[in-house]
């Protein structure tokens, strides 16, 4: 049941971010948020975040685009780069066909199911499929950056900026539900969604009667990818499985491509140790066995509050962020880290919109070798 809605998001609290409120209204397309309440858990109250089905693209990188655009129309940047693991790619692409900005876009063949065509179709970007892992496409990127002299968007500021928004609008959502969340989970990449928020949280606090509470931060990553429960030494050596599975080691599956983040920079960690050491949180990991047990009951919940869950002609959810951030609540309720009587606020990032309809097929296929001479020819091309 949908209890909170908010649209024109980072319009209404453009006051808050460094950029040009004018050209963020230039920028502007849909970006919202809303929150809908669960059925309790074990006695536990739970509401989600839902940024998927009120944006752009249907997911929250919405937010982002919008003010990284932004930020480019201010600087005259009328080109740039990115990188994307698909949900950021298809943000950048649909504030780049409205905006006029020109952009070229890089990501593994692991997201080339999320990639809408519509988008690669516009004639405003190329998509270059790089056949290479994560790591070593952020260095092509950074390669191309210098080499083509362009920038990448978005910066990590735009993260930050972008991200904190949660902090005002869930501020406002508070005060009109006359309620106040305990927790707030999320799955985790990079990170950037909740560390954005939590800084979001202290420039409340520091304002003028801004005693807004502070959550704790449950982050969920899944097996295969957990580098946060690793570098933060949250690793017991074993994810949450599923309880027949205890005693086994399989190698672990990719489950879902968009939590790709393998390696953290040392600041990623030491910001996440702090929001983690100042809400009194942590980050676990789900075994696959223990998310696809939880992931059916996820998704009922969510479907029957009026979330969609889009899924294939197979039933796969097409993405699967948001529902490790349900799944990872429930398996912490049920695990007894969550308690009874407590309020949870898991995060929807992403899987309301649909499934593409037809075939995607990158402008561009490179290995690594030849990537920085494929992304200078689509440069070429885009500035015909």
């Amino acid at each position: 049941m949908e209890i909170y809605t908010q649209d024109r998001v980072v319009r209404r609290y453009a006051a808050h971010l460094p950029a040009d409120p004018a050209l963020l209204r230039r920028a502007a397309l849909r970006e919202g948020g809303r929150i809908v309440q669960l059925p309790p858990q074990r006695e536990v109250l739970i509401d989600v975040l839902d940024l998927s089905t009120a944006n752009t693209t249907g997911t929250f990188k919405a937010w982002l685009a919008c003010l990284a655009v932004a930020q480019c129309l201010r600087r005259e940047q009328p080109l740039v780069l990115a990188q994307s693991s698909g949900n950021t790619a298809n943000a950048l692409a649909a504030y780049a066909v409205h905006t006029g900005l020109r952009a070229v876009l890089l990501h593994p063949p692991a997201s080339r199911r999320r990639i809408a065509p519509d988008l690669a179709d516009s004639g405003a970007v190329r998509f270059v499929e790089v056949d290479a892992p994560e790591q070593r496409i952020k260095a092509v990127l950074a390669e191309c950056t210098a080499a083509l002299n362009l920038p990448a968007a978005p910066t990590p500021a735009d993260q930050d900026e972008a991200n904190k928004l949660r902090a005002f609008l869930l501020r406002d959502a508070g005060r009109e539900l006359g309620r106040r969340w305990d927790w707030h989970v999320q799955a985790l990449s990079s990170g950037y969604g909740p560390l954005g928020y939590y800084q979001g949280l202290r420039e409340l606090r520091r304002e003028p009667g801004g005693a807004v509470a502070l959550p704790r931060f449950l982050g969920v990553q899944q097996e295969a990818v957990a580098p946060f429960v690793h570098a933060l030494g949250l690793d017991d050596g074993r994810a949450a499985r599923a309880p027949e599975d205890h005693g086994r080691a399989p190698e672990p599956e990719l489950l879902e491509p968009t939590l790709f983040r393998r390696s953290l920079t040392e600041d990623l960690v030491a910001r996440m140790r702090r929001l983690c050491d100042e809400s009194r949180g942590t980050v676990r990991a789900l075994a696959n066995s223990r998310y696809l047990q939880l992931e059916p009951r996820a998704v009922t919940l969510l479907r029957d509050a009026g979330v969609p869950v889009a899924a294939g002609a197979d039933g796969v959810p097409h993405e699967r962020a948001g529902l490790y951030a349900l799944a990872g609540a429930l398996d912490a309720i049920e695990q007894g880290l969550i308690r009874p009587g407590e309020r949870v606020l898991a995060v929807y990032t992403g899987g309301a919109a649909p499934a593409p309809t037809r075939r995607y097929h990158p402008h561009f296929r490179a290995r690594p070798e030849e990537a920085a001479e494929v992304v200078a020819r689509a440069v070429a091309e885009l500035r015909r």
